[in-house]
């Protein structure tokens, strides 16, 4: 390619591919996957042996709120272990005078999970490898997806590269990829890197 125009920051970030899908492999046979997520619920697909996952993306809150039979005050104790979170009640401590009473297990929600970055080569939700991964000298070569892979061997190859229209410094897809990827001297070499992933 002789020339590009780069693209907007984080184009291809964990967070946009959720919609066309994250490409992994299947943790069962090794196969084809996808991750999606709509706001509520991540999806794990492989499309080699139909394995698929769930995950809920929601943060809960889990309490058990009282009055004291005691005392008399009412408190909020939260409840971090996750094996008691799904009792319907649960017998707790009044914290201001360490009566035990009974408590109903409240489970409110409060945000949701937006995932982080790619890590060792693997997605966020369930830290599954992604399918485009290789390495350079010890270091990972990843692309999230068929789309981000084919911008990256774009990029790489071209012999110019622009800035997009209202570029401001530090605000291009390009300035999130690793030096060693960008140096004069390994871009052929990561691109035919690039390309040998594209056939698989």
């Amino acid at each position: 390619m002789e020339r590009i125009v780069d693209k907007p920051y984080c184009t291809y970030s964990v967070y946009n591919a959720l919609s066309s899908g994250l490409n992994v492999k299947c943790p069962r046979c090794q196969g084809f996957g996808i991750v999606k997520a709509n706001q509520n619920t991540a999806f794990f697909t492989c499309t080699n042996c139909g394995y698929t996952k769930e995950k809920d993306r929601t943060f809960y809150r889990c309490d058990v709120h009282n009055q004291c039979k005691l005392c008399g005050r009412y408190y909020r104790i939260d409840i971090h272990d996750t094996d008691k979170q799904h009792q319907p009640s649960l017998h707790v401590a009044c914290p201001f005078c360490g009566t035990i009473m009974s408590g109903k297990v409240h489970k409110t929600a409060e945000a949701f999970y937006y995932p982080g970055e790619i890590r060792n080569g693997c997605e966020p939700f369930w830290g599954l490898e992604l399918w485009f991964l290789s390495a350079f000298h010890n270091k990972p070569v990843w692309a999230l997806n068929r789309e981000h892979l084919a911008y990256l061997i774009d990029y790489l190859s071209a012999r110019l590269r622009e800035e997009p229209v209202k570029y401001q410094p530090m605000q291009t897809q390009s300035d999130i990829l690793p030096a060693f990827m960008k140096t004069a001297k390994n871009r052929e070499r990561i691109v035919k890197l690039l390309k040998n992933m594209q056939s698989k």
